[in-house]
């Protein structure tokens, strides 16, 4: 079972223990999404951005877990927002797939029970 770091850098996007954690979010990205090869040049730097953020925030001792959530998926949303620009409507709708998917895994039985649920 992937720890709570595992899950924290992959619901970032970022994938731990890669030769190259960008590259392999991208080839990932490129295919789930169908990049253009401009779109791979445009969200390249989105990536490698995201991924510094992620280390760095895995890095940070000063916070707790749920402080790592939360800041975890604020870097998603930003790269997100940032992405959005470059895609088409499908893809965005792919894009949202995927980052619940990595939010699911991550809240899995550690977060979950204490957020109030909306129904």
């Amino acid at each position: 079972m992937p720890d709570f770091r595992h899950r924290l850098l992959e619901c970032c996007g970022h994938l731990p223990g890669s030769a190259s954690d960008a590259e392999t979010a991208m080839a990932e990205l490129t295919k789930k999404l169908q990049l253009t090869e401009q779109q791979q040049k445009q969200i390249a730097p989105l990536v490698a951005e995201r991924d510094k953020k992620a280390e760095a925030l895995e890095a940070d001792k000063s916070m707790g877990k749920l402080q790592k959530l939360k800041q975890a998926m604020q870097l998603q949303t930003d790269f997100h927002n940032g992405a959005a620009k470059y895609l088409n409507a499908d893809q965005v709708k792919k894009l949202d797939a995927l980052q619940a998917e990595r939010r699911a895994k991550l809240t899995k039985g550690h977060i979950s029970p204490i957020l109030p649920h909306n129904h």
